[in-house]
């Protein structure tokens, strides 16, 4: 553990509810009843008795007239507390009727210290309105340039557009940060600084969004957040989950329009099934945890910006929505009539289906694909105009720190620029829903490059918003892993459980990448299909040890061989074989892989046993069965170099060996086998009974070599990784409920994690390591070089005497290490700029 002054500052950052225990208090079903009854009366509304409301979370914080009632996590030092418990009937709240029960209480202690949790979109005594649903296109306000800065500067509380932009250094990490999740390279840095055009940071954000790849991989975060796409976790088993990675990367890599995009996932195209799906969770749920209605709480959601979730269970209170809105939705994806369950407990009566705005239209197709599909047309038609503003709500929001309308997920909120907010929505229609068109739109704003101001957390204040800049934000936890990878150069390599779908369906996201990029056509998967196969077994030959191998004996076992030559190291091999009925497959005498089902080709990669100069393949094959029977063996090994770029292919053919006599060794190099004879090539992958090249296009379970090429110089970045204790300390969720902004406060998980955790100190050793070789320990470029990849900038002559005093004379691999750990701890590491 490493002890410094800076661990101070981050444990500053901390909000005490962190540092308390956490309790399981459902603000919805636990807290607003009894707040509503015994203490709404007299502090909601217009009614503030003692200068006290409790119309919002921010509102009960600020307290009353004799200052705060609640401390949080301190319910025993809140004064709230202490009114509801007084013996004095005076001083007692409520002042009428009976007092509070002690279950109430202590449910209000349980509120307190666990951070007064809040239900996003609720206030007491508010009146529910529903935002206007048909588009409107203000006209854009005179003057020149970005048509946003022109409504923001045509009202008095948005004259900061006028302000100086920030450096271009700043501008050039806040823009690789915020659209391809990167910081960018001292190189590429110093190639913007240079440049002298006037264009040149519109030219920039057209560079970054044309990263496809880059881009893909930083916004496949922000979508795995809202539509629930984890690579494993709870409810996998059985089936009970399914992964939407490879469709929904490829729709990223293409800029698939987000009309087409939401029509396909509401339509359940293939690979975007998982989303409708939901999570079939285990044991007794809640009926408003059954699927359809989780489809119906997602989409209302994510693409309406309203929330069902209440009114899943009763008519809710945090909006109007009734327990009939929402079963009328999820029966649009049963495949038999709901009945309606009130409060968890069945009322006899049975759901219509319906739409939660009629006015658009109808749905009443008799099937489930059909309705989804009306449900589709409806919720995408122009005339919806809340479906554009929310996902222009969400982009705004995560370039600015914060939505024109907070919270994101409730449209029907006041956006503190209606005119902006519905000119964005219009336009990003007249432009085919195209969301790097409004990125780009929001990136070359002079709004966007305004110095940043406050905190992303500051959208719960109830004081009406000015625009003065973009807010602070901090790095993701996937930005933050992916800057310390890059500082210290400790990218992953590719391994097969990233590639490979286990038998649960988790994992294997890479292996969708993969098929994702060849399909989207990328430069990578154009250039392995120039030179190699498109398709696993392509030059490959089924094999047996005689030619009547379609009535091999029942049981019989033959022995195959073959020797690879290679002249150096090969960073990545894949072997692929399957075999009717069993085999084992050795390398060098190593068992590498087994099969038993044909149907069900193996696919591993091999690491070990493979060296420069000869080695031995061989494989022994079990034709199982009562009778004769058809048998056969068919395998290819295929290297990549470091790259992934293709190398060559060895494939099952006549320049095997064959034989169906036992001999001890035989798998081993050391073996002589000069007396056996040729195998017997029965014919090509597409060879009957098996057909087995049918089987491995269709499948997802075997990569091509056309897939692996396509991952050609890919860096394993944090999104594209399972959740670790790193990422999960840092904020990155498990992804079983939606999430539409992050927290971003600091946590004492994340304090222990970044002061203690072994992941990080590890890639920090691996760091000082390679920063000694590049800079040949040299002091002077050991600061200069790390403070430039990390921060962008030459150190202060302060920072440089410091940095200097941690490296020590001469530098040390510790000294090094506790250098970069200094660094990525700074304000100026972990901030959006």
């Amino acid at each position: 553990m490493r002890h410094f002054p800076w661990l101070f500052a981050v444990c500053s950052l901390i909000s005490v509810s962190e540092l308390c225990p956490a309790a399981d208090i459902d603000f919805a079903h636990d807290v607003q009843p009894i707040l509503s009854k015994r203490c709404a009366k007299c502090h909601s509304g217009t009614q503030r008795k003692g200068g006290l409301s409790i119309n919002s979370r921010q509102s009960l914080l600020t307290g009353g007239e004799s200052g705060r009632v609640v401390l949080l996590g301190k319910s025993g030092d809140s004064r709230l507390i202490a009114r509801l418990t007084a013996t004095d009937a005076a001083e007692r709240m409520p002042p009428e009727g009976e007092p509070l029960t002690k279950e109430q209480i202590e449910t209000l202690r349980r509120w307190i210290d666990a951070g007064l949790t809040w239900e996003d979109g609720f206030a007491f005594g508010k009146t529910f309105t529903r935002a206007t649903l048909a588009p409107r296109r203000p006209v854009v306000p005179a003057g020149e340039g970005n048509p946003i800065d022109r409504f923001l500067m045509s009202g008095p509380r948005f004259s900061a557009v006028s302000a100086q932009p920030i450096s271009d250094r700043s501008f050039a990490r806040r823009a690789f940060l915020d659209l391809v999740g990167l910081l960018p390279t001292p190189a590429q840095l110093a190639e913007f600084v240079n440049d002298t055009a006037l264009d040149k940071r519109a030219k920039l954000i057209n560079r970054l969004l044309a990263d496809r790849r880059n881009y893909a991989d930083h916004w496949l975060t922000f979508w795995n957040d809202l539509l629930r796409n984890a690579y494993q976790g709870t409810g996998f088993i059985d089936g009970g989950r399914r992964q939407i990675t490879g469709w929904l990367y490829e729709s990223l890599l293409t800029n698939k329009p987000y009309d087409q995009f939401v029509r396909e996932l509401i339509e359940a195209a293939p690979g975007a099934e998982g989303f409708i799906f939901g999570i079939k969770w285990r044991g007794t749920v809640n009926e408003s945890q059954r699927r359809e209605i989780q489809a119906a709480q997602s989409i209302s959601q994510v693409f309406l910006g309203t929330n069902l979730k209440c009114a899943s269970c009763h008519d809710s209170f945090v909006n109007d929505w009734k327990l009939t809105d929402a079963y009328a939705l999820a029966s649009v994806f049963a495949d038999s009539p709901l009945e309606l369950h009130r409060c968890d407990k069945p009322t006899g009566k049975p759901a219509t289906v319906g739409f939660l705005y009629p006015e658009l239209g109808q749905i009443e197709a008799a099937t489930r694909p059909e309705r989804q599909k009306q449900l589709a047309t409806l919720l995408t038609k122009r005339e919806n105009g809340r479906f554009a503003r929310v996902m222009v709500n969400r982009l705004w929001a995560k370039l600015m720190g914060r939505g024109l309308i907070e919270p994101l997920d409730n449209l029907d909120a006041e956006p503190w620029h209606r005119d902006l907010l519905d000119w964005l929505a219009s336009d990003f229609v007249e432009h085919g829903y195209d969301m790097q068109y409004t990125l780009r739109l929001i990136a070359t704003s002079r709004a966007y490059q305004l110095p940043s101001v406050g905190m992303s957390d500051d959208t719960a204040s109830d004081e009406p918003f000015e625009f003065r800049g973009p807010l602070v934000r901090r790095l993701s936890a996937e930005q933050f892993v992916d800057a310390v990878t890059s500082l210290t150069n400790t990218w992953r390599p590719i391994s097969m459980p990233l590639l490979r779908v286990d038998g649960r369906g988790q994992a294997g996201q890479l292996g969708a990448i993969a098929q994702a990029m060849a399909v989207a056509g990328t430069p990578a998967s154009e250039r392995s299909a120039e030179g190699g196969q498109a398709t696993v077994f392509a030059k490959s030959k089924w094999l047996w040890s005689s030619a009547d191998a379609q009535r091999a004996p029942a049981n019989q076992t033959v022995f195959f061989r073959k020797t690879l030559k290679l002249d150096r190291d090969m960073p990545f091999v894949f072997l692929t074989v399957t075999a009717d009925n069993e085999c084992d497959f050795y390398i060098n005498g190593q068992k590498v892989a087994d099969v038993n089902n044909w149907q069900q080709p193996k696919q591993v990669q091999i690491s070990g046993p493979l060296k420069v100069g000869e080695n031995l393949l061989a494989a022994r094959v079990v034709n199982k069965g009562a009778g004769p029977n058809p048998a056969g063996f068919i395998a290819e090994l295929s290297a990549f170099d470091h790259q992934m770029r293709p190398l060559w292919t060895v494939a099952t053919d006549e320049s095997w060996l064959a034989s169906e006599t036992a001999a001890k060794d035989w798998e081993k190099p050391a073996f002589q086998s000069t007396d056996w004879p040729a195998a017997i090539v029965l014919g090509d992958a597409k060879l009957g009974p098996w057909n087995i090249a049918e089987i491995v296009t269709s499948g997802s379970s075997v990569l091509s070599p056309v897939m692996l090429a396509a991952l050609q110089d890919i860096r394993l970045r944090a999104a594209l990784l399972p959740q670790d204790q790193l990422q999960a300390a840092l904020g990155r969720p498990h992804r079983e409920q939606i999430v539409s902004r992050r927290e971003s406060l600091a946590t004492m998980l994340e304090v222990l994690e970044l002061t203690n955790g072994s992941a990080l100190d590890e890639q920090l050793q691996r760091g000082a390591d390679y920063w000694l070789r590049e800079t040949a320990a040299d002091p002077s470029r050991l600061i200069s070089s790390i403070s430039l990849a990390a921060l962008g900038r030459e150190p202060t002559s302060r920072e440089y005497s410091l940095a200097a005093e941690l490296l020590g004379s001469p530098a040390t691999k510790e000294g090094v290490a506790d250098f970069l750990w200094t660094i990525i701890l700074l304000p100026e590491f972990q901030m959006v700029p």
